[in-house]
């Protein structure tokens, strides 16, 4: 029975082609506007050497990021089709609609990036001052998200070791790849990829709800913790990333408060 489990949460979803790209293309949208506003490299900061062993573990960083930012709008698209689909217009508008919504994505991304790119333009040049003052902290803020997706006929009763480990090792290899790929950006020879990583994962039961909280740990630069549960027919994942050496509170500051939003749920309290 837990291996049809293992199955069915390792399973991919197969939609179109042409839906898969649609939604895709809110992912890239979404990360271009990181870019171009500055706020990606504001959440990244600044690499603190120069050598392959530092860029080996920013380029993993910033893998970590991109993926998490291109599956956040992946995923919003996919919710922002599901509310139309569920609203009660005329089908000619809902399809009308969603012709539209790729456009629309580039447009936004655009326009949010002219509006607050002076902003975090300004908080970036803070950042590099900051980072050339040793007295300063370097401790980066925690980058939290939530993604949504289909649970696949798996529920909160059917979460057990074997897929808690395949969910870490599903994290890890998504993460390793991107990384791998920016490092090669970059000029380096990806044959000698090694990043070194540790991760553990457990299941923490919180006021009746079972969450699979999975941590990673890359170098001393990066620091990241995903926080797994089932609620009804859906599984929803919560992202946390630091791009420095310092850990992350889970149940308290911008992660926890992710988590409560997320799951309703708060040690806190």
């Amino acid at each position: 029975m837990e291996n049809l489990v293992e199955d069915k949460i390792t399973k991919k979803e197969d939609p179109s082609r042409w839906w898969m790209l649609y939604h895709a293309w809110a992912g890239i949208c979404l990360k271009a506007y990181f870019n171009v506003s500055g706020l990606f490299m504001v959440a990244l900061g600044e690499p603190d050497g120069t050598g392959p062993g530092s860029s080996l573990i920013y380029s993993a960083t910033a893998g970590m990021l991109t993926i998490g930012i291109v599956l956040l709008g992946y995923h919003l698209s996919k919710l922002v089709v599901k509310i139309i689909n569920a609203s009660a217009m005329q089908n000619k508008g809902k399809i009308l609609l969603k012709s539209i919504m790729p456009i629309a994505y580039f447009i936004g991304a655009v326009s949010l990036s002219m509006v607050t790119s002076p902003l975090f333009a300004s908080s970036e040049a803070t950042t590099k001052i900051s980072s050339q003052n040793p007295a300063r902290s370097k401790i980066k803020p925690v980058l939290a998200f939530t993604i949504i997706q289909d649970a696949e006929g798996v529920k909160e009763s059917d979460l057990g070791q074997n897929m808690l480990k395949n969910l870490e090792a599903w994290i890890v290899q998504r993460m390793l790849q991107k990384a791998k790929k920016n490092y090669a950006e970059r000029g380096y020879n990806p044959d000698n990829y090694n990043l070194k990583y540790i991760a553990d994962s457990v299941y923490v039961n919180i006021k009746g709800k079972k969450l699979a909280v999975i941590k990673i740990n890359m170098g001393n630069i990066m620091r990241s913790v995903v926080i797994i549960g089932i609620k009804g027919n859906e599984m929803h994942k919560v992202s946390c990333i630091r791009a420095s050496n310092h850990d992350i509170p889970v149940w308290s500051g911008e992660c926890g408060k992710e988590v409560q939003y997320t799951f309703g749920v708060n040690l806190q309290q």
